[in-house]
């Protein structure tokens, strides 16, 4: 399964902000957004995903850590970070999981962008305005379900990241990737989770395009099978940029021999996984683009696709009566979950083995 947990805000709206003055108006708006679309309910819904499915491994994005400090001295340089938790995605979803008698772990993490800016918190006695520091650190984990073995995890940071101009302010947005060897039935194979930069134009493009060819890279001399999950931020029906001539991921890694768990399926279903509002009360869905995938390559890639190559996959939390109580969606993306069963070597010979995602 893969699945975008959804920081539970658009955090581009700080780059409304035109003056410096502006931007603790705009983080403490931000912040309350993602207070009303409470984590720990979406949580709930999305443990009750993984409970239908029970992937034995599951790549996560956006898995926040947010922090806070107060008073804050973001404006007297910063000389403290801020470590006060306010919400830990990951364990929040975790203690989701084992109230569903659920028994997963941590298999591995990649830290990504961390960044802390000033909040408006009020007025004093006095009239004067305080401020508080809040701190995003973006994570992107790899669980794995209590009886699979894994091993020989890395995490890495992409080379090339983007650079956002926040009032003047360059904040650095920095994303990765993470994988492990998953033993699965008597079977060894790479699990990859990853989170691109977003589509844009111009620059972004590239950097997305960049990204993707860095770890197409890292994976072109992997000799066991992998598995590769994501937030890739890139559709099959993605051009190529006009501007910069930036071929997009998913284009990339097809090309790089990858099949589509979504298209080996068969299915007619357009599988849209992005996005639901950003207050996620909408009350029908508004998915309109599939840019959250299931990959895979066999040891055996070479091969032509026959029919030992069995896929049945599927999006999860986009009906409405996987929304919660209040009437949240459990995330501004759909997951997917896949059941794929390729042919793979082992001691010369090959072999078919599931592996559910």
């Amino acid at each position: 399964m893969t699945q975008n947990l959804y920081v539970g805000a658009d955090l581009f709206r700080i780059l409304e902000a035109t003056t410096a003055d502006e931007i603790p108006l705009k983080v403490a708006e931000t912040l309350g957004v993602i207070q009303s679309t409470n984590f720990y309910e979406r949580a709930e819904a999305i443990a009750d995903e993984v409970a239908e499915k029970r992937p034995d491994m599951i790549g996560l994005q956006e898995v926040s850590l947010i922090r806070v400090q107060s008073p804050g001295d973001y404006f007297y340089g910063n000389p403290q970070n801020a470590e006060t938790v306010l919400y830990d995605y990951l364990q929040i979803l975790m203690d989701a999981l084992a109230r569903h008698g659920l028994h997963y772990r941590v298999a591995s993490v990649v830290d990504n962008a961390d960044v802390e800016m000033p909040a408006f918190a009020g007025l004093d006695g006095r009239g004067n305005p305080q401020f508080d520091d809040v701190r995003l650190s973006d994570r992107d984990v790899i669980l794995a379900r209590k009886n699979i073995r894994t091993d020989n995890p890395l995490s890495a940071n992409y080379q090339v990241n983007l650079q956002i101009a926040v009032a003047g302010v360059n904040i650095p947005f920095t994303r990765g990737y993470t994988m492990v060897d998953a033993d699965v039935r008597g079977k060894r194979y790479r699990f990859v989770n990853t989170h691109l930069e977003v589509y844009g134009e111009g620059a972004i493009n590239a950097i997305q395009a960049l990204q993707a060819q860095e770890l197409i890279g890292i994976l072109s001399s992997e000799s066991l099978p992998v598995v590769l999950v994501g937030d890739f931020n890139s559709s099959p029906v993605d051009p190529v940029d006009p501007l910069t001539g930036a071929v997009p991921p998913y284009a990339q890694l097809t090309w790089a021999g990858f099949l589509d768990a979504w298209v080996m399926d068969g299915t007619t279903d357009p599988g849209f996984t992005c996005c639901q509002d950003e207050d996620l009360r909408n009350p029908a869905s508004a998915l309109s683009m599939r840019i959250d995938h299931i990959l895979f390559r066999s040891d055996l890639n070479l091969l032509p696709v026959t029919p030992a190559f069995r896929v049945d996959a599927e999006t999860v939390g986009d009906e409405e009566d996987d929304r919660t109580p209040s009437g949240l969606w459990p995330s501004d993306h759909a997951g997917v979950f896949a059941r794929l069963t390729f042919p793979v070597g082992h001691k010369g010979h090959s072999k078919q083995n599931k592996v559910k995602h």
